[in-house]
């Protein structure tokens, strides 16, 4: 099965349980999709289930291919992209979709690598903010580059405005994803792969990867991170903050830009006084300047959200309500007030990509839909790949 594992994992927190499926092998873009694949497992498992999905193009070389996402069923199902370096990670662990059952009776997280699933219970992390929670896991395990989902004490009290957030930085999850993980025991999920991926033709996979990408930034100009995606990012006063601009794996076309507030974003020393922030929430920054908070404040702002695992719109909606805007953020740290702040809603993604459809088809095939509603959604530039990556022939 060409990129692609062949394996779905399946783990039970009730019993801690680990077991295999193989992935059924299909011949289409809609057969392989992982939006549609992730269905499936969740009819078969059940819609209290927790689907970890990757897709078929996850850890490809086509531009962006950094996407996965986690998602759950029932009668108010939920749709969370997973980016940066997390999925990739995941996928080159062994497994293409991790399925998780039941609840943890002890508090901890998943711990995936080389084809296994194990959970690691850790009632000290259940104080821990979600920054501590990943610096943790990577202590635990001593390896700096495992990809960390954790939640935060917003998500543990099982709040809707709660927010997973990815290796410190918060703005997937617009859907309160992380009361999901908090509703399993679950305080994070971490990933390390060291696994290979096989393609039908690998140098003509790579030849039209590179074409592709290079008509497209020829297409798209210079890059100004945030900024090439976000207006509000042109602004002065967070301009001056700019470290440097990130991509996700395999992105040509950096959205997120890293700022430092308590340094001199010019320097580039390899020791500093803060980790600084990743800039990608443009939901969250816009909402910021609309309540008058400059960008060290925003910036603060969603730092102190992150490492509680609270949604920053959500929160901010929250506190224009209570009247409490002048006297600054604080979010609770115990998650005592979930209750009185509403859901950050169900938007797609940074609002990449404005048909579902076509934001559904990205992520099924593990593209990043921000990246790609830039570049230019179009099927007919991804079915190219088809008999290089996976050895169909085209017609």
């Amino acid at each position: 099965m060409y990129l692609r594992n062949g394996r779905v994992g399946i783990f039970d927190l009730s019993n801690m349980d680990s077991s295999e499926e193989e992935l059924v092998e299909a011949s289409t873009l809609e057969g392989i999709s992982a939006v549609n694949v992730s269905k499936q497992l969740l009819d078969r498992h059940g819609p209290e289930s927790l689907v970890l999905a990757t897709g078929p193009l996850t850890a490809s070389f086509a531009p962006a291919s950094c996407c996965g996402f986690i998602r759950t069923g029932g009668a108010s199902p939920k749709i969370a992209p997973v980016l940066g370096f997390a999925a990739v990670e995941l996928k080159l662990s062994g497994f293409d979709f991790l399925v998780v059952k039941g609840k943890a009776e002890e508090p901890g997280y998943l711990w995936v690598r080389d084809g296994i699933v194990e959970f690691s219970e850790s009632e000290e992390m259940r104080s821990m903010n979600s920054w501590a929670r990943t610096d943790r896991v990577r202590a635990d395990q001593g390896d700096s580059k495992i990809q960390v989902i954790a939640a935060g004490p917003w998500g543990d009290a099982g709040s809707p405005a709660s927010q997973l957030v990815n290796c410190y930085w918060g703005g997937e999850d617009k859907v309160g994803m992380a009361a999901e993980f908090g509703r399993m025991g679950m305080l994070a999920a971490a990933f390390r792969g060291m696994g290979e991926l096989e393609l039908a033709e690998p140098e003509g996979h790579f030849d039209e990867a590179l074409l592709l990408m290079r008509e497209q930034i020829a297409r798209l100009g210079d890059n100004k991170g945030l900024a090439s995606y976000f207006e509000g990012a042109t602004r002065k006063d967070l301009e001056v903050l700019v470290h440097r601009h990130i991509g996700c794996y395999g992105c040509p076309f950096p959205c997120r830009t890293y700022v430092k507030i308590d340094e001199d974003p010019s320097e580039l020393r390899l020791e500093s006084r803060e980790p600084g922030y990743l800039h990608y929430d443009v939901p969250a920054l816009e909402k910021a300047f609309e309540i008058g908070l400059d960008a060290r404040a925003a910036t603060v702002l969603l730092r102190d959200c992150a490492k509680a695992g609270v949604e920053p719109v959500a929160a901010m909606q929250g506190m224009e309500r209570a009247g409490k805007l002048a006297g600054g953020f604080a979010p609770s740290q115990s998650g005592t007030t979930v209750e009185h702040l509403p859901s950050a809603g169900a938007k797609n993604f940074e609002r990449a990509l404005s048909k579902d459809d076509d934001y559904l088809a990205a992520l099924g095939l593990g593209l990043c839909p921000r990246y790609w509603s830039k570049a230019g959604w179009d099927m007919m530039s991804i079915a190219p790949f088809a008999e290089s990556t996976f050895g169909w022939k085209r017609d």
